[in-house]
């Protein structure tokens, strides 16, 4: 690790803390101070002072949980600083820690080192890291992690973490959800397949079963997995555990219609009513639930080109193309074809508030939504 000169400024640290603590690639700013606090004895009140000038609370217990509340930001001097007491360089820890990089500094303060704690994240959300993910890397408390959806899934240990905490600060075992593992990692395979466009049907899949589970919280599967895992059976940070499964089966139908590429009535109709079957399957009530469906297959009408005057290329211009990508382990020469599939014109991106699967998706719909704002 490349270590800085001595710096040139008068009353800032001068070397290294004596042990080293190393960041986790996506770790909150909060969360490594807390962690390089705890390598040396400190309590993170105590190592504060050292980063610089900031507000805090005068309870030093309520300052010790800011990591898993709130987040911690530096002005490029407050940068700096950490950058010394951590025996790394401001590149390092900008390229290791979201919340270091260039946007999100704070402005300039007379040259002075500032750090602050607002009251919300700047961008994204606070996820503990999978504990046995910590525990590989020689970390034994909680790692704090800057994330874009209020989850994180560790497939390699089974392991739903969030940051509503269900399942406590080291998360819930996915081995009482063995539905809601696999769905996830056909959530993986539909992103495989199909690239970025993989991963924004998906995104309209789960956005189509929160409107449902907004308005049919109790349907029978989604009771049941609560219940297996023994959580809340209607409480909301329990949505994205419980509606993966149908989430995922959802996605293949909607990736089955864009590939197939007819969009004309007949077409709509029997996709509706395949999705029905499903449904009927799943106990979700389809006159309600037949809503969220046509809403997506109206936006998803328009032919692929159509939008940008290109509707008189032909078919084999227009149909999806496969490429081939590099998957698994560097070197393992595995690889894998990629569709290169094309939404509908219709599928027009509405950055939403709510991470990856918000952002990526064209329907409006958001978890913690009224039913009668739907």
């Amino acid at each position: 690790m490349d270590v800085p000169e001595a710096p040139d400024w008068p009353f800032g640290p001068r070397q290294p803390l004596p042990v080293r603590v190393v960041p986790v690639r996506g770790e909150s700013t909060g969360s490594f101070v807390k962690r390089l606090a705890h390598g040396q004895g400190f309590q993170l009140e105590e190592l504060l002072e050292r980063v610089g000038f900031g507000q805090a609370s005068t309870d030093p217990l309520r300052v010790r949980a800011y990591p898993r509340t709130t987040e911690m930001y530096v002005n490029e001097q407050g940068l700096a600083y950490l950058a010394v007491l951590a025996g790394s360089t401001t590149q390092a820890l900008q390229e290791m820690l979201p919340s270091t990089a260039a946007a999100h500094l704070l402005k300039p303060d007379a040259e002075s080192a500032v750090w602050k704690w607002p009251w919300l994240v700047h961008e994204g959300h606070l996820v503990p890291l999978c504990a046995t993910c910590a525990a590989d890397r020689g970390v034994r408390e909680t790692v704090w992690m800057i994330n874009a959806d209020k989850w994180r899934v560790c497939l390699e240990h089974w392991r739903w973490t969030d940051s509503d905490g269900t399942g406590g600060e080291r998360g819930l075992s996915l081995k009482l959800l063995p539905e809601t593992a696999k769905a996830h990692r056909e959530r993986e395979a539909l992103h495989q397949q199909y690239g970025a466009a993989g991963e924004q049907l998906f995104a309209d899949a789960f956005q189509i079963t929160v409107h449902w589970w907004t308005h049919l919280p109790g349907t029978a599967p989604w009771a049941r997995r609560a219940r297996d895992a023994d959580l809340q059976t209607q409480a909301m940070p329990v949505a994205p555990l419980v509606l993966m499964p149908e989430a995922a089966a959802v996605a293949d139908h909607l990736a089955a219609f864009e590939h197939a590429g007819r969009r004309d009535a007949q077409a709509g109709t029997q996709w509706m009513e395949e999705l029905r079957d499903e449904m009927d399957r799943w106990g979700v009530d389809f006159s309600v639930g037949r809503l969220a469906l046509m809403d997506w297959l109206q936006r998803h009408s328009t032919a692929v080109g159509e939008a940008s005057d290109t509707t008189s290329r032909s078919t084999a211009e227009t149909a999806p193309k496969a490429r081939r990508v590099r998957v698994g382990t560097p070197g393992a020469g595995e690889s894998r074809q990629v569709q290169a599939l094309r939404l509908s014109a219709g599928h027009e991106r509405a950055a939403q508030p709510t991470g990856v699967l918000g952002a990526a998706s064209c329907l409006p719909w958001q978890l913690g939504q009224p039913a009668c704002e739907m």
